[in-house]
Order: C-alpha cells, then structure tokens, then sequence
C-alpha cells in the first residue's frame, strides 16, 4: 500500500498561458460534462473535476495509476479540442500527491488567483464540484477535497485581510464614496458619458444598494439606451447643470479633448446645494473635470491615479496577509493528510482483521477433531475471537500514534503488511 494521496491534476492557467491560448483549451458547461463523462467511462478514474474559467483550465483526477490516467486524459483533451496544448510541457503543468491538495486550497482561497484574494473564484470552483457531482463522477477522495478546501477558504476569509479591499479600478469609486456617504442607498448617482467605463461603474454602484442612476451624453440616443438598462433617465449634454444639481456622486468618462465638468459649472451648484456634499470620480483621459473643482466646499473630487494609489495600497495589504493565509492553508492540509492516512488506516485494519480471522477460524477447525461432542467450541471461539480484536486494537492504536507523521505511518504499515503477509494490492 503506497503512503501517497491517490490524486492528480493537469492544467494550463494565466501563470503559464497568455489569454489567447487559455481561451482555445477553455472548457463549455457542455464540454466539461463531455469530459466528465469520458474520464469516468471511458477512463475509468474512480472520481474527477473539471474547473475552467476564463483564467485556468483545470482536471483533478482521484485514482491509483495517477501518471497513466493523466496521460490519457491528456491525449483525449487534445483530440477533444482539436489541439496540441495539453501535451505542451512549457504551458501544461502536472501535481501529483499532496500537491494537488495544497495547489487545490490556494485556488480556493484565492492565493493562486490573477487577482490575489478574489472572491469570484470560489462560486466558479463550487459551480465545477457540482456539475461534477451530479453526473456521479466525484469520488470519496474529491468530495473530501473539496469540502476540506472549502473550510479552508473560511478560515483564511475570517481571519486575514486578504479579500479585503477594492483592487478593481471601477469598484474604488464605491470605496471611496462609502467614506463620504455611509448609506448609498438613497443617493442618486448621475454618469457622465454612456460607455462601458461609465457603465461597468455604474453596475458596481447599483450592486451597493444604488437604485437612482441617470445618464448625460452628447450622443442622447446612447444615454438612452443605457438609461434603460440601469432603469433611469437620460439626458441632453446640454442639461448638464441641471441634473449635477441633484447628483450625490458623478462619474465622469467620457472622450472629450476638453473639461465637461467646470469650476464655472460647479460652483453654483455648490451655492445652491448649501454646499451638501457632491463626489465626483473622474474616469476619463484626458480628464473630464477640472481639478480646480476639488478646493471648492462640499466637492470631493477623485481621478484615476487616485483611485490607481487605493488599489495599489489594498494589494500591498493583501500581499502582507500572504504568510498568515499560507499557514492556515498549510494546516488544513496536513489535516486532509491525516484524514488519508485514518481512511487508508480502516483499510488496512479490515484486511488485517480478515486475515486475522481466517487463521482464527483454520485452527478451531483444526480442533474440532480432538474436542469431545461438548468441548466448550462457543467458549473457545469467543475467546479467540477476543484475542484477535485485542492484537488488531493494539495495532490501531499504534497507528493512531503516527498518523500526524507521514512518514513514520508508511513505516508502520509496510510492517503491518510485511509481518502478516497482507496482499498490497487490494
């Protein structure tokens, strides 16, 4: 019996392909139930899944002929695709062993991310489990690794700061305006341009509890257009003032060579707002406000390089947190570790007990012969029986001992195996 974790993984993800090549070998819901499919008939692995999102595509495998399984699996993948990429050692990488466990929990956790500490990855992993899950071919092995890494993702989300803050560009306008207005809630928030800048924000902003967006472009008919899909009102460029004077918070992104929104424009407002508090994000280059704006009372005003300084500050403090999320994910390996070792232990337990019993059952048939009609035959098979579940929990316990130590528990059970002649391949 071999002291390694029957599992296996191949994929190719943004640490080893561009964009391009990442999205040639993606896998659809579709195909990634075709590939399900054939790994479990076809392969005959004893559990699998498949992950593929726009950065990684990635197959865990549970089986024990690890090397053979993946080198079908990668043989198929590239006939599958129509490609060669899968057996390209410069952008494919293989784990095998507890690799895979601790490569698994980084994922989950967002360690291993494009994005350190994102949080979109852990629906994208669960999605996969549970497609997987439903077409059978998760196994014991992937269901505990899975759970396992998903207790793991907790901790390290309750306790370090390594999905805390905006390192998304369109997202730090919403951090920044919570520290101007604690409730969004009732606040109305006016674009300035109808592009997906503008748009991709605004989207952000209605995800906080935004329910009162409007739209001002120069073209009115895209202002209308999306107005209607953020269920507020477009207007003219020429209604500018009028719609800045009931704006809480302004986005500004739009192409123009000159400032849209002036200090001639604002400073009435201001006036005639009884200098209530106006945040403007200015997402546009050249710049659409002009930073004059930002000495009148009441204005906040904020640019891309401020908002470029915020997310830089939030991933240096996530980078920080890096050490602390690795040790948790270090521990909850060790405990997947020692849980192989206990399931892997009631294997060799049973079969130790199996052969114990028939050697048992041999030598009380051996007796028989000699015993008279009533020779205590109950008495005698309850006491062997009991001499034998009493040598079988003195090796658990020894066992158990070790069971924290790889190493020293592969050592006990090539002994266990060696001493009462166990067949190591069932």
């Amino acid at each position: 019996m071999s002291d390694q974790i029957p599992l296996g993984l191949i994929g190719i993800s943004h640490k080893t392909a561009p964009v391009e090549v990442r999205e040639k070998v993606a896998l659809s819901d579709d195909e990634q139930r075709a590939t399900v499919k054939h790994i479990v008939e076809n392969i005959h692995a004893d559990g699998c899944m498949v992950l593929s999102t726009c950065n990684r595509t990635e197959i865990y495998v549970s089986n024990n002929n690890i090397e053979s399984t993946i080198e079908h699996i990668k043989s198929w993948l590239n006939e599958f695709k129509k490609c060669t990429d899968y057996t390209n050692e410069d952008i494919t990488y293989g784990l095998q062993d507890v690799d895979v466990v601790e490569h698994f929990f980084k994922v989950l956790s967002g360690l291993d991310s494009q994005i350190i500490g994102e949080q979109q990855i852990t629906g994208q992993v669960k999605d996969s489990y549970d497609l997987t899950h439903d077409l059978n071919g998760t196994d014991t092995m992937i269901n505990k690794l899975f759970n396992f890494a998903m207790q793991a993702k907790k901790k390290v989300h309750n306790e370090t700061f390594l999905s805390d803050g905006t390192v998304s560009i369109s997202f730090a306008g919403v951090e920044l305006a919570r520290k101007i207005f604690s409730n969004l809630t009732d606040k109305n928030v006016l674009l300035v341009g109808a592009g997906k800048t503008a748009e991709l924000a605004a989207y952000h902003f209605q995800e906080n509890g935004v329910k009162n967006i409007n739209v001002v472009n120069r073209t009115y008919a895209r202002a209308v257009d999306l107005a209607e899909k953020l269920n507020g009102k477009a207007y003219k460029l020429d209604d500018l003032s009028e719609v800045l004077a009931e704006a809480d918070i302004v986005i500004s992104a739009t192409s123009s060579e000159e400032y849209v929104v002036t200090s001639d424009i604002i400073k009435p407002i201001s006036k005639k707002r009884h200098h209530r508090p106006i945040f403007l994000i200015d997402l546009a280059i050249p710049r659409d406000i002009d930073p004059a704006i930002d000495h009148i009372d009441g204005v906040f005003l904020y640019n891309l390089d401020d908002l470029h300084e915020i997310v830089k500050s939030n991933l240096e403090k996530r980078k920080k947190e890096i050490p602390k999320s690795l040790k948790i994910i270090n521990d909850f390996v060790g405990e997947f570790q020692k849980w192989v070792s206990m399931n892997s232990m009631n294997t060799v337990v049973g079969r130790l007990k199996k052969k114990l019993d028939i050697l048992r059952l041999n030598e009380i048939d051996r007796l028989k012969a000699k015993l008279p009609q009533n020779g205590y035959k109950a008495e005698i098979n309850n006491l062997t029986e009991s001499i034998i579940n009493k040598v079988v929990r003195q090796h658990v316990k020894s066992l158990k001992k070790v069971a924290h130590d790889p190493e020293q528990y592969r050592k006990q059970v090539e002994m266990i195996l060696s001493i009462y002649e166990l067949d190591t391949d069932n």
